[in-house]
């Protein structure tokens, strides 16, 4: 058994190096309501911390699909972001919102058949993330139980009777390096071994190459930005100039 977190942009900077954990997953971000999603402003740089605090890390994205068809766009558009990267831990689709409770089984079953699926597809060891009650009374889990399950229960112990790989076991949870409570899990599983075993999440065959063009461009990227960062800086300069004819100590 391992002892993880997970974590997003709500929980602010963290301080990767003071982290001592099992594992952490971490929010890509969210999906939209006919399908795609929006990126978690903190994605690029909690994986970036995770990786160098060596941490293995999963992903998960919360779902606001509202059928079938979005889910599997929103998959489709996660698999893009991740693509690149090699992730040691599932990438889970949290499913939880309370536009659901309204939705019916039936319907609810099939948003998340369609994302799982799709995620899977695409080489990625596809995880349903949802609490004990939800579980029990807006899915059905029979129809979804080729996929794993990531519970949340925060009872003391898990009130869902089937099987599951990681339990979420409380949302007011403390590390050092993350400011506020955060949730905290158990993983089961040696998911590591399994994924990379299966060749799944970048660790197939052919991802040796797709990773270091990856990380080329994130490494462009962020030179563009400095570059972009230290242009914006001489402009406002220029302006202050302008404006009221009196340069700046750092115009120089």
């Amino acid at each position: 058994m391992k002892t993880g977190f997970d974590l997003s942009s709500h929980q602010g900077a963290v301080n990767w190096r003071k982290i001592e954990s099992g594992f952490a997953m971490i929010r890509a971000g969210w999906s939209w309501y006919q399908g795609g999603m929006n990126i978690d402003q903190r994605f690029t740089e909690n994986a970036a911390g995770a990786q160098a605090a060596g941490i293995p890390w999963g992903a998960y994205l919360y779902a606001y699909d509202q059928t079938p068809e979005a889910a599997a766009i929103s998959a489709g558009r996660l698999a893009d972001l991740l693509d690149g990267f090699r992730i040691p831990y599932p990438v889970a689709y949290d499913f939880e919102d309370g536009q659901y409770l309204s939705m019916g089984r039936e319907r609810n079953s099939a948003i998340c058949q369609a994302f799982l699926s799709a995620l899977q597809k695409r080489g990625y060891y596809a995880m349903l993330y949802t609490y004990t009650n939800f579980a029990k009374g807006y899915l059905e889990m029979e129809k979804l139980k080729a996929y794993d399950l990531w519970i949340a229960d925060y009872t003391g112990k898990v009130g869902w009777p089937g099987e599951y790989g990681i339990w979420q076991y409380t949302a007011g949870g403390n590390l050092s390096g993350i400011t506020g409570p955060v949730d905290l899990d158990r993983a089961y599983k040696d998911y590591p071994a399994i994924i990379q075993e299966a060749g799944l999440n970048g660790y197939g065959e052919h991802s040796g190459s797709c990773c270091q063009e990856a990380e080329v461009l994130r490494q462009e990227n962020a030179a563009l930005r400095d570059r972009l960062n230290q242009l914006e800086g001489k402009l406002a300069v220029i302006r202050e100039v302008v404006i009221d004819g009196t340069p700046s100590p750092a115009a120089g």
